[in-house]
């Protein structure tokens, strides 16, 4: 190979997924990998390279060098975004030494990046270190790498583990994929994973914690199709519900609230684009998606009102022993809660979900249907319309709802934000920008307001208590009382006039 260019380019496919170390044994004993034969085993070290401020990371690149026995390689791999799930792009080449060579950028993705300031400034960032056992298999027509990886991150002192099972796809239908990770599955607890090592690297670098993810920006481009457009915002959605599983089951409240955000963008992505993504499946990808936000529903409505209510109460009259009493209740009503939350993303089902979720999004049957190949700057134009006419004739009489037509209208109020933020990037130009912001703001104001209003009935079925005492009596309902109830419904009001006073940013 000519000097200064890449020995190997591809596009990576590849399914990443996690397990317990507990569970190698189950692993290795699988029939699957049995049949394969001994895997080839290799210990590889690798260093990742960015500048102090992380500027390749913040550009949506990495490089690293990798030892692997028998010599070095370095690899230049484009960040898997948010819209993205199977696929990147990777450039590799040998290397005599561990010391980087600029010149096999040529071609890559790197290479724009590469002035002299940025050369000068790379750094080691942090190490990988890790044992694959590599297994080649032929499965469904298909060629897969399957490689079990144990070891570590480390930056400086800290450290993670790394205990991943990786399917990379060399050749055939990506569908196979998915169908060897379930075939695994049956018998070992495997569980869908979107973060690389480099992510997970950077992170160990930033705080050395699982945090909590909230959503990322969905780009979802005028050129694109419905089916692109729907994938695009799913795979966006599914990164937010996975990344913040690991924190829900250590019990961290932010996490299980992005969780079920998560859940409820994906839950109206498909109801925006039903007419595109209907098949056979999507009943059960709905009731699993629903399932999951149910599990986890009683500990998020539990934490607001021990956030908004029991809190603020306790520090203004800390000697109420009432107050405590009510406090120690649910206290123990909410750690009841978390123990379902944690039960039910711990176990089979769960994982089960996710892997149906990530083939549905990527392989599912809805791809043929005649609406998934349209431009989705019409379609998305139709749908926002009709939200925006639903809200508009449903909120004129807003006053008169009930508390379950009010929670209706918040629910589509949501949807119709979710909708706007899914195709922010689907309608150009400076107006649309504009409008588009303000469209935002009106309806987060809207649902603020009506989500307020949702939780002075929500906190009124938490206070009572199977016909004994209620907390209501012990705690007069602060927070839940007409006035309070009043003062909302004004704010609804004129949340809802601010939305109708807002152009529609896709006509503009």
């Amino acid at each position: 190979m000519a000097a200064g260019k890449p020995e190997h380019e591809a596009t990576e496919i590849e399914l990443k997924l996690t397990f317990d170390p507990a569970d190698h044994g189950l692993i290795a004993a699988h029939p699957i990998l049995e049949a394969a034969g001994a895997p080839n085993v290799r210990e590889l070290i690798s260093t990742y390279y960015d500048t102090g401020e992380d500027a390749l990371r913040e550009a949506g690149v990495f490089l690293r060098v990798r030892a692997t026995g028998d010599g070095y390689v370095q690899t230049i791999k484009t960040a898997r975004g948010t819209g993205e799930f199977l696929e990147r792009d990777e450039w590799e080449c040998s290397l005599p030494t561990h010391a980087l060579d600029f010149d096999a950028a040529a071609g890559t993705a790197l290479e724009p990046l590469l002035t002299s300031e940025l050369r000068a400034a790379l750094s080691p960032r942090f190490h990988t270190r890790f044992r694959r056992k590599a297994y080649q298999l032929a499965h469904e027509g298909a060629e897969i790498e399957l490689a079990v990886d144990e070891g570590e991150i480390t930056a400086g002192i800290k450290a993670a583990p790394i205990c991943e099972l990786e399917l990379e796809l060399k050749s055939g239908d990506r569908r196979a994929l998915f169908s060897l990770a379930k075939a695994l599955a049956e018998t070992v607890p495997l569980t869908l994973g979107v973060k690389t090592k480099a992510e997970r690297g950077f992170e160990l670098l930033d705080d050395g914690d699982q945090a909590s993810e909230k959503a990322q920006a969905v780009i979802v481009t005028p050129e694109m199709s419905c089916a692109q457009a729907f994938r695009t915002v799913a795979r966006n959605c599914l990164r937010q519900i996975v990344v913040n599983a690991p924190a829900m089951r250590d019990g961290r409240p932010e996490a299980l609230h992005q969780m079920r955000v998560g859940l409820r963008r994906l839950r109206a992505a498909i109801t925006l684009l039903g007419d595109v993504v209907a098949d056979r499946d999507r009943e059960a990808v709905t009731e699993s998606l629903k399932w999951i936000g149910g599990e986890l529903g009683p500990a998020r409505d539990l934490d607001v009102f021990a956030a908004d209510i029991l809190e603020p109460r306790r520090a203004a009259h800390p000697d109420d022993p009432d107050l405590e009493a009510v406090y120690r209740d649910v206290m123990e009503r909410r750690a009841e809660a978390y123990a379902r939350a944690f039960e039910a993303g711990s176990s089979g089902r769960f994982r089960g979900a996710l892997l149906d979720l990530g083939a549905w999004i990527e392989i599912g049957g809805w791809e043929g249907n005649a609406q998934a190949k349209d431009p989705v700057t019409g379609y998305a134009a139709e749908k926002l319309s009709k939200l925006r006419r639903t809200i508009k004739k449903k909120g004129k009489d807003l006053r008169d709802l009930s508390a379950a037509e009010r929670h209706r209208l918040r629910i589509r109020a949501k949807r119709l934000r979710y909708a706007t933020e899914f195709f922010a990037a689907t309608f150009t130009g400076k107006k649309s920008a504009k409008w588009q912001k303000k469209s935002l703001v009106a309806l987060q104001s809207l649902q603020d307001a009506l989500g307020t209003l949702n939780d002075i009935a929500t906190r009124r079925v938490l206070l009572a208590k199977d016909g004994e005492e209620s907390m209501d009596a012990r705690l007069a309902a602060p927070g839940s009382g007409p006035d309070d109830e009043e003062k909302w419904i004004d704010e609804a009001e004129r949340a809802y006039e601010h939305f109708t006073d807002v152009k529609a940013f896709w006509k503009t």
